[in-house]
């Protein structure tokens, strides 16, 4: 049943980082109540069964109107936590902020995210992971010297500001569970990848980091860190950092003693023998004498491929749930296993059948007109 087996939560909304965190919350155990708009046209952010949705009990409201308002506080009355991804003040504008869901409950906890936080100069500023990510400090580092920095996707500002807010809410509902008073846990995507940096700050801090983009140990200037293409054009991943690991990728690439690796100057020389060495052989072949030899060579797949790896395939990294492919809940647990994808119930409307289950009266709450626009509704990126 997952180790949150027991925790309720209710999602009110927003992209991508509180969708992500409703789905770990969901794969772990907890019972996910998700607040859907009725009006699909205007969902920006619609739910899918296998991926960031998955999990979910799915209810039916429009938060603009009386009658949605009133079931959502009575939801949270009977709730651990509550999380949403609204601009600021905007939950607060539909009668759905802390002050209200906490009102009727006063051990709930209520998890915030946005891209800037709650409070700050930029805190009403629109923004997407680029944005975050700039500000952060993390972006100017992203690429290889001489290039312009490099987004990397949207995994640094939603997954680490989901990973925060998960962990926070999960943090504040064992609190609140000794302590019997829930709190406000305010979380933002620009201080989620933020810590997520906290290595390379702490190498700068010891003189080990240079601020040049690309002209470090692990941001693709060591030559014994980064990648290289092979005979056949495909590309292969080299992580030699300890010694051991360094003498084996020469012994493997057959490569004699040189210049001193942890010398700067030296990494061009490097570089350009290793490259030669890469490009003697594939992609597989390179891969099956690295497993052998025991060096620190992978091969770069795409998302497609990784799921056939011998490897992802054993452990079942990768789960194909009908026609889709996604990566399977983790972590592992002894003993409280996670539910594997497949599993969980459909993304249908359950409102009627979750209300009854929580003795909430929906009277009303089908029949009242929806409020027109968007009112601000817009989330957090």
């Amino acid at each position: 049943m997952g180790p949150l087996h027991g925790l309720r939560v209710l999602e009110l909304g927003g992209r991508g980082p509180v969708r992500f965190s409703g789905m770990l919350l969901a794969d772990l155990g907890a019972e996910v109540i998700s607040i859907c708009r009725p009006r699909p046209a205007d969902d920006i952010t619609p739910l899918g069964d296998a991926g960031l949705g998955r999990g979910r009990r799915r209810v039916s409201l429009d938060l603009r109107t009386h009658a949605g308002r009133r079931v959502a506080l009575a939801i949270a009355s009977r709730v651990d936590a509550v999380i949403e991804g609204f601009l600021p003040e905007v939950a607060e504008s539909l009668g759905v902020g802390p002050a209200d869901c906490m009102a009727a409950n006063p051990r709930l906890v209520y998890g915030r995210i946005t891209g800037w936080g709650q409070t700050g100069p930029l805190a009403n500023q629109p923004g997407h992971d680029i944005n975050f990510l700039a500000v952060s400090g993390v972006l100017a580092h992203l690429g290889r010297a001489g290039t312009l920095p490099a987004p990397p996707m949207n995994l640094l500002a939603d997954g680490g500001g989901a990973m925060l807010l998960t962990l926070g809410v999960t943090a504040a509902v064992l609190e609140a569970r000794a302590s019997g008073m829930g709190q406000v846990v305010d979380t933002s995507m620009l201080e989620g990848h933020a810590l997520l940096s906290t290595m390379s700050h702490e190498m700068r801090n010891e003189g080990r980091w240079n601020e040049d983009r690309g002209s470090n140990l692990n941001d693709s200037g060591a030559p014994f860190y980064d990648v290289y293409p092979a005979s056949d054009g495909r590309l292969v991943a080299v992580g030699a950092v300890e010694e051991r690991y360094w003498k084996f990728l020469l012994a493997l690439l057959d490569i004699g003693d040189g210049p001193d690796r942890w010398d700067r100057a030296t990494w061009p020389w490097w570089r350009e023998r290793l490259g030669a060495a890469f490009a003697q052989r594939t992609q597989s072949e390179w891969s099956e004498h690295a497993e052998a030899a025991g060096a620190c060579i992978s091969p770069v797949l795409t998302g497609a491929e990784a799921a056939d790896h011998p490897h992802n395939r054993e452990r079942g990294v990768f789960t194909r749930a009908g026609d889709d492919l996604l990566p399977s809940p983790a972590p592992r647990f002894s003993r409280t296993a996670l539910r594997p994808l497949g599993t969980t119930a459909r993304g249908s409307d359950q409102t009627r059948q979750v209300l009854a289950e929580l003795e909430i009266d929906e009277t009303g709450i089908l029949d009242e007109p929806s409020a027109g626009g968007r009112n601000g509704l817009e989330p957090a990126q």
